[in-house]
This record gives structure tokens, sequence and C-alpha cells, in this order.
């Protein structure tokens, strides 16, 4: 898994919640127009405090675990 298919998972667990990219954005306390969420999709990347952020906005959590 990369961290493209992170992000994609999330953003669909975000959308069964309800949520479009702005509100998620929004929720997380990022820019409320959803740019934030659009343009890490767009690149596939992002800060990790920044995607952290976004899981707690809807109620999930990133995990390490040993291969």
């Amino acid at each position: 898994m990369n961290a493209r298919d992170l992000i994609m998972q999330a953003d669909e667990i975000a959308m069964k919640q309800g949520l479009n990219q702005s509100k998620w954005s929004a929720s997380a306390g990022y820019a409320s127009n959803g740019q934030t969420v659009s343009r890490i999709i767009a690149t596939g990347e992002c800060k990790l405090s920044t995607f952290i952020a976004l899981l707690d906005a809807i109620s999930c959590e990133l995990r390490i675990v040993r291969k």
C-alpha cells in the first residue's frame, strides 16, 4: 500500500459519512473550500500531521504494524 492508496481509502470513508471534500477539510480545521483534500488527492502526498488531522475528522487513525 502506498500513500495515494491510504488517501483514497480515507476519502472513500469520508464520502460514506456524507462528507464532501469541503466539509471534510473544514471539519479537520483546513480550507473550507476543500482545496486541502483536493490537492492531497491530486498529488498523492501530504504532511503526516495533515493526514492525521483529516483521519481524526472521520474518526479514523493511522497505525503502524510489523510486516
